[in-house]
């Protein structure tokens, strides 16, 4: 390959990793996972697409349930990490709807209020979920820790924002060599 065509090839390396950008995945579970006496239930969720994830936001979009204070809620990445969302919390009132856990969001879910509606920080971080990949299966897991109360999750979603793959990246720094190289050889 001539010195023309590897600048050529380079160049387009480097205007293909710049115009990448953050992308968003959302997956959704709607199959009703009843939430028996104290048992855990897990509902999952496939992701479909590889990417570094760099943000992760959890939305239980309907799960009824008297007495919140029962539960206990974690997201499972497919990698095995585990992030707890949510720990008996919200005293002896009921259900989640558009409940959304987002690190960035301004009340923590210890100080919201059942029936839990809004935008909360979860129990962790989230972000201990940043750069791992996307794929796989994604599990909600709800504990009921107590007797005589039971519910059902009927519909839970992940948001997963992932940046350029490295290998992108890294042809961009190829591409700035050559561009480099191209100068110093015209002058």
């Amino acid at each position: 390959m001539n010195f023309t065509r590897l600048l050529a090839v380079c160049a387009a390396s480097l205007t293909t990793a710049f115009a990448a950008q953050a992308a968003v995945v959302t997956a959704s579970s709607t199959t009703p996972t009843t939430i028996c006496d104290r048992c855990v239930v897990e509902s999952t969720l496939n992701v479909d697409a590889h990417g570094t994830l760099s943000d992760v936001n959890v939305s239980i979009i309907d799960l009824r349930h008297t007495y919140d204070a029962d539960l206990a809620i974690w997201l499972i990445a497919p990698t095995g990490t585990s992030v707890q969302l949510f720990n008996r919390r919200g005293g002896s009132a009921d259900n989640f709807f558009n409940t959304v856990f987002d690190d960035s969001a301004a009340i923590a879910v210890a100080n919201g209020a059942a029936p839990f509606t809004g935008t909360f920080r979860a129990e962790e971080l989230l972000s201990a979920f940043n750069g791992q990949d996307a794929f796989g299966t994604w599990t909600l897991r709800v504990a009921d820790l107590a007797g005589a109360d039971v519910g059902v999750i009927n519909n839970w979603s992940v948001q997963l924002t992932t940046v350029p793959e490295p290998g992108s990246l890294a042809l961009a720094g190829l591409a700035l060599v050559g561009l480099g190289m191209a100068r110093r050889r015209k002058a």
